[in-house]
């Protein structure tokens, strides 16, 4: 009897020896430090003066202190820009009145506003131009933008006589209005490529199984890869798209107002 538990004692002692004992299980490597710089482009387009013409004939002489009746028959005109006109004639020394015996009427003849053809903006060149701005330049030459041309035109008339005493027109587009480059950032990124891979490798070699397998035996993790891409245009600065030109409008159809009015010669 004693001889049987001293002989299962030595196989059962065997039977451990044998079997292997799981390698360690593998760890993720650490991700390496993703760099990431951050660029701008200016475009920049010819600007044009505002058009303008202005006719005053002589029959009668403007003074200040008349009255003038503004009339908006032929023209949408919206309440803050009768206001503002009003001003504009307030300051010229002429008073405005609702009355239909004014010494003169102003009538508003046009306030048009129309899409025209895109603005071409070009890329300009930074005075220390860095690495990459060949290649961008090569990406992206020009933008283009929504342009709206504004029109205005203005008409007095002298009440009693009927005659015409002055009548001008104005326009201009909305990108010699606004004037603002446009600028656009854009970033050189590093990304990984294989994170997935490695993430499954990992996972699959820390399995009980796998890990019996490679016990004794040296298994290295794949390193993470990366590549350096360039992410698209983000515009910063300046109205291009239909939508935020068409926010200029009430300015550019005040702009055009102001500056035929002041052409009204007030003795």
């Amino acid at each position: 009897m004693r001889f049987i538990v001293v002989s299962l004692f030595i196989l059962l002692s065997a039977g451990c020896a044998i079997t292997k004992q799981p390698a360690e299980p593998l760890a993720l490597p650490l991700k390496p430090t993703l760099k990431s710089e951050t660029y701008q482009l200016e475009y920049k387009t010819g600007h044009a003066s505002p058009k303008v013409k202005s006719v005053q004939l002589p029959a009668h002489k403007v003074t200040r202190g008349q009255t003038v009746r503004i009339t908006t028959d032929k023209a949408s005109v919206t309440d803050t820009l009768l206001k503002q006109i009003t001003q504009a004639l307030n300051d010229k020394g002429l008073e405005v009145t609702d009355s239909k015996n004014s010494d003169y009427t102003l009538a508003i003849h046009q306030l048009d506003l129309a899409f025209t053809d895109d603005t071409k903006y070009a890329l300009t060149q930074p005075e220390n131009p860095y690495p990459l701005f060949a290649k961008v330049a090569q990406q992206y030459p020009t933008q283009q933008c929504a342009t709206i041309l504004a029109q205005v035109s203005m008409r007095i008339t002298h009440r009693a006589s009927g005659d015409v005493v002055w009548f001008a027109k104005s326009s201009i587009d909305s990108a010699s209005f606004h004037r603002e480059p446009l600028l656009f950032s854009f970033a050189q990124e590093q990304k990984i490529t294989n994170e997935l891979e490695v993430a499954t490798f990992v996972h699959q070699q820390n399995t009980e199984q796998a890990r019996i397998a490679r016990a004794g035996k040296e298994v290295t993790v794949p390193p993470f890869k990366t590549i350096t891409k360039l992410s698209s245009l983000t515009k910063l600065q300046g109205p291009c798209t239909r939508t935020e030109v068409s926010a200029l409008t009430p300015m550019m159809q005040y702009y055009l107002s102001s500056i035929l009015i002041d052409k009204i010669k007030v003795q």
